[in-house]
């Protein structure tokens, strides 16, 4: 448990100083990492990506909070463990697409309705 608490400070520095860097990276007029168009609309072309990552960074954070406090024990053995990661996988290489294609938004919305079905109880 006391090892598991030493991830705290280290992944919530990593994530404070990371999207930083992240963000400097990404705003920045003479380098853009993504391919946005000078004319984008706000919602598909750059802010509904870029809403993804910020939002995948903070859930990843927060598992691995919830991980290093000991109130999460992630058991991958199971048959809906199996499918759960198979569809995350789905979402995250989807939210990382609609970059580039809009179609992406299809699978990542269906993934979420996904994990909003199976996981109400």
């Amino acid at each position: 448990m006391e090892r598991r608490l030493l991830l705290l400070p280290a992944i919530w520095g990593a994530f404070g100083i990371g999207e930083v860097l992240f963000l400097q990276y990404l705003l920045n007029p003479i380098t853009s990492a993504f391919p946005t168009g000078s004319n984008d609309k706000p919602i598909g072309g750059s802010l509904l990506p870029f809403l993804f990552i910020n939002t995948a960074m903070v859930l990843i954070v927060l598992g691995v909070s919830l991980y290093s406090m000991g109130y999460w024990e992630p058991s991958f053995g199971t048959k809906k463990a199996k499918i759960d990661i198979t569809v995350l996988a789905v979402l995250i290489t989807s939210g990382l697409l609609i970059f580039y294609t809009p179609f992406a938004l299809f699978p990542l919305v269906l993934s979420g309705f996904y994990f909003l079905a199976v996981n109400i109880e």
